[in-house]
C-alpha cells in the first residue's frame, strides 16, 4: 500500500493549541471578525502561507505589513506586538518547528514551549525566550536566536558525502540490525518521549537516557510535496562560521526525518513489534488523532510508495551520507549504542551486534552443558 499524505489529525491538534491563546490575542481584529476563532485563524494561515511563501527572506514584521495592506490585520502600533506574538505562533504551528509559549513572559518577548519534563540536550535550544525586537529580521536569524531549531549539513563534511572520499575511510557504518530502537530499548533502557516538535527529532539527552522522536512525519512529507511553511526559514545568506539551514538543508532535513523512522523501527523485525505493542495509542496520540504515515513507517518490513519524497531502504547506512543535517544526532546515538555492553544475561542473548561473540557464547554454554552432563 502506497503511502498518503494524512493530515486529519491536525485540525484536533489545532484546536487544542487555539485553546492556550491568551487574552491579548483573542480580542484581535482579523479581517471583518473582532475575535479569534478557528475559522479564522484558517484564513490568517492561508493568508501568512501565501505571503512567506511568495516572499524570501521576510520578517514577521514584513509578513504583518503584508496582511494590513491587504486589511487582514488592522494598523495601529498598540496592536503590534500582539501580532508578532500572534503571527510567531502561527508560524509555529504550521511548521512545527516549535511552539510557541503563552503568559510566560511580556508580549515584548517571543517565547517558546519549554515542557517541564522535557531533558535538556543543550543540542537544541540555546534560549527559550528573545526580544521581540527580532521580529524587524529574517526568520532564519530569528529563529537561530533560539539555537539549532533548524539544522544545517555539518560544515565537516562536504557538500555531497561520497564513499570516494578519503573522509569516507573514517566513516561508522549503521546497520539496522545493529542501530535500532529495540536495541536502545533493551541495551540501554533509553525512553522515547514523542513531541510535536519538529526541532526535537532525535534529540538524546544522555543523562535521562531520553531520546525524543516527531510524532508527525506527515508534516515532513507534505511540506516536501508542497514546499510548506518551513522553508520560509531558509537563509539566502552564504553559511558563515555559525550555519544557517538554506533550502537544500531543509529538504534534507526532513527526508532524513522520514527516513530515521526506518533505521530505527521499520528494518528490525524486533523494533517493529516494539512499536506495535509498546508506542500506540496512548504514547503517540496524546488526545489527538494519530498520524497514519507513522506505523507505516514504522511497521512495515518494506515501503511501496510512488512518491520521490518518500525514503529508500538501505542495508547500510552512513551519517555522513545519509544524515548530513542530524550527522551530530545520529552519531551520538550510534556511539551510545556502539558503546553499550550487555549487563545481564537477558540481554546478552539478546545483543546479536558480535556475531562471533554471540554463537561463540552458544557454543560455549552447548558443549560446557554437555561436558558437565
Amino acid at each position: 500500500m502506497d503511502a498518503v499524505v494524512d493530515l486529519t489529525w491536525y485540525e484536533g491538534w489545532l484546536t487544542d493549541q487555539l485553546s492556550h491563546l491568551p487574552f491579548c490575542l483573542h480580542n484581535l481584529r482579523v479581517g471583518d471578525n473582532s475575535q479569534l476563532s478557528i475559522q479564522t485563524v484558517k484564513g490568517l494561515f492561508i493568508a501568512v502561507g501565501s505571503s512567506a511563501r511568495e516572499n524570501e527572506g521576510l520578517s514577521i514584521d514584513e509578513i504583518i505589513q503584508h496582511l494590513q495592506d491587504d486589511d487582514i490585520l488592522e494598523e495601529g502600533e498598540e496592536h503590534l506586538a500582539s501580532q508578532r506574538l500572534l503571527i510567531f505562533a502561527i508560524l509555529g504551528w504550521q511548521s512545527m518547528l516549535y511552539q510557541a509559549a503563552f503568559n510566560v513572559s511580556s508580549v515584548q518577548e517571543l517565547a517558546i514551549h519549554h515542557d517541564s519534563c522535557q531533558p535538556q540536550s543543550g543540542m537544541v535550544f540555546d534560549a527559550y525566550r528573545v526580544s521581540a525586537d527580532l521580529s524587524d529580521r529574517p526568520l532564519s536569524i530569528l529563529l537561530k536566536a533560539f539555537g539549532n531549531l533548524l539544522p544545517a549539513r555539518s560544515s565537516a563534511l562536504p557538500r555531497l558525502a561520497s564513499e570516494n572520499t578519503k573522509l569516507a575511510a573514517t566513516w561508522q557504518p549503521l546497520y539496522p540490525t545493529e542501530t535500532n530502537a529495540y536495541l536502545f530499548h533493551t541495551l540501554l533502557s533509553v525512553r522515547f518521549q514523542w513531541v510535536d516538535t519538529l526541532a526535537l527529532h532525535l534529540d538524546y539527552d544522555k543523562s535521562s537516557r531520553t531520546l525524543s522522536l516527531f510524532s508527525y512525519p506527515s508534516m515532513c512529507l507534505d511540506a516536501l510535496q508542497s514546499r510548506g511553511i518551513v522553508y520560509a526559514f531558509a537563509s539566502i545568506e552564504n553559511a558563515g562560521e555559525d550555519p544557517r539551514a538554506d533550502g537544500k538543508d531543509i529538504s534534507q532535513f526532513l527526508q532524513e526525518v522520514l527516513l530515521s523512522y526506518r533505521l530505527l523501527f521499520g528494518q528490525s523485525a524486533a523494533s517493529r513489534k516494539l512499536f506495535r505493542h509498546a508506542f500506540v495509542p496512548a504514547e503517540i496520540t496524546q488526545g489527538h488523532h494519530m498520524d497514519s504515515l507513522l506505523p507505516h513507517l514504522c511497521t512495515r518490513k518494506q515501503l511501496g510508495s510512488s512518491s520521490s519524497a518518500m525514503p529508500l531502504d538501505r542495508p547500510i547506512y552512513f551519517a555522513a551520507r545519509d544524515f548530513p543535517v542530524l550527522y551530530e544526532r545520529g552519531e551520538l546515538i550510534a556511539k551510545e549504542l556502539r558503546d553499550a555492553r550487555p549487563k545481564s544475561m537477558q540481554d546478552l542473548l539478546r545483543d546479536r551486534r558480535d556475531t562471533l561473540q554471540y554463537w561463540t557464547f552458544w557454543l560455549v554454554s552447548i558443549f560446557g552443558s554437555i561436558s558437565i552432563f
